[in-house]
């Protein structure tokens, strides 16, 4: 890609990523399976430590952040972008199980569904105005803009020639959450009410329905995240056959999130100390703002529906989404209320940045 008009030269030579020679990019085979093998194992490592310590997005967020160090350190790390349609149909799978129909209240919901669409009309082209005033490209602002689908957004990001400042800006606002779900519930400024047990589906089920997911999304490959979108409409349609929410055979997820994070994090290339920093700052300021403007909006629908603030800022939360549908199981305010607005913030987020990506990129061609 060529570099974005007011950006510096340090920033994006910092920024850039060259193909690296025998790479798919640079027009020779493929990486070697030795090469494979290994990112996938330093990945898996990555993200066992990072789930055994507690880090929220853990296998995601672990495996990235050592493929990428291994590769600062000189070690030859690649992964085969042919891997991603499979990925992001894992994606979607995951998403479209926790959909649940049984949801109280019709006219309520749609009253709130609209309060979450006007809210993100006014946070994503805030988010995207301010980083594009500091000089972000266009595709870097609309994903670190995006308020949430952190997985989602590193996969799109995939595209960028360095989607460090996208997965970096996001990771800050996932953990930010994350710590703020972790206060609530120890301060116990809401009351905590038992975890209902989930359906989990078997291996060859979950196989079958990722399969589903990747051949309908080879169908609509012109359509924006395709894989992302096949996967949440098979999965959501098995769920309300099923009659209840369910999840993805055990390991499903943490495999996919490896593979997701050792793909990304082996295109991450290093940026100076002061830009981590900068990169840092930005990903609060997005949090903020973000997690600001959904107050706002949470603040007025729930004065008109009558019902708990804490409820509606969870639907409207700019993302943490397992995070914050745990503290809707856990608290019992309508767990299926508040994943049915996550989940449908996923489908418009990922079809959205996908959509105005291929837009921004047809026009520089």
């Amino acid at each position: 890609m060529d570099p974005e008009p007011g950006r510096t030269g340090a920033a994006v030579a910092a920024g850039s990523l060259a193909p690296p020679p025998g790479s798919p990019e640079a027009g020779g085979g493929g990486p070697g399976v030795s090469i494979i093998l290994r990112t996938c194992l330093i990945g898996a490592v990555g993200g066992g430590l990072a789930h055994w310590a507690g880090f929220p997005s853990d296998w995601l967020l672990g495996a990235m952040l050592l493929v990428a160090l291994a590769a600062m350190a000189g070690v030859e790390m690649r992964m085969p972008k042919s891997l991603l349609p499979v990925i992001q149909a894992t994606l979607g799978v995951a998403v479209g199980l926790r959909l649940d129909l049984n949801i109280p209240g019709p006219a309520a919901l749609l009253f709130s569904v609209a309060g979450l669409l006007l809210c993100l009309g006014t946070q994503i082209p805030l988010t995207q105005w301010l980083l594009q005033r500091l000089g972000w490209s266009r595709q870097e602002s609309m994903l670190a803009a995006s308020p949430g689908a952190l997985s989602v957004m590193a996969a799109l990001a995939t595209d960028l020639d360095n989607p460090l400042r996208v997965i970096l800006s996001q990771t800050v606002r996932v953990i930010m959450l994350v710590s703020l779900v972790g206060l609530a519930m120890a301060l116990e400024w809401v009351p905590v009410a038992a975890m209902p047990d989930s359906t989990g589906l078997s291996v060859p089920a979950t196989g079958l329905l990722i399969l589903a997911a990747w051949c309908l999304g080879r169908l609509g490959a012109r359509l924006p995240a395709s894989y992302i979108l096949s996967g949440v409409l098979s999965a959501g349609g098995y769920a309300a056959w099923q009659g209840e929410p369910l999840v993805p055979a055990a390991g499903v997820i943490p495999v996919g999130m490896v593979l997701l994070g050792a793909l990304v994090g082996s295109r991450l290339r290093p940026l100076p100390a002061r830009e981590m920093g900068y990169l840092l700052l930005v990903g609060v300021l997005i949090t903020l703002s973000s997690s600001l403007m959904a107050l706002v909006w949470a603040a007025a629908v729930a004065w008109w529906l009558e019902v708990p603030l804490f409820q509606v800022w969870l639907a409207y939360a700019p993302g943490a989404v397992e995070a914050m549908i745990y503290l809707a199981l856990v608290t019992g305010l309508e767990p299926s209320w508040v994943i049915f607005h996550h989940v449908l913030r996923i489908l418009l987020l990922s079809a959205s940045a996908a959509w105005l990506i291929r837009r921004a990129e047809a026009g520089r061609d």
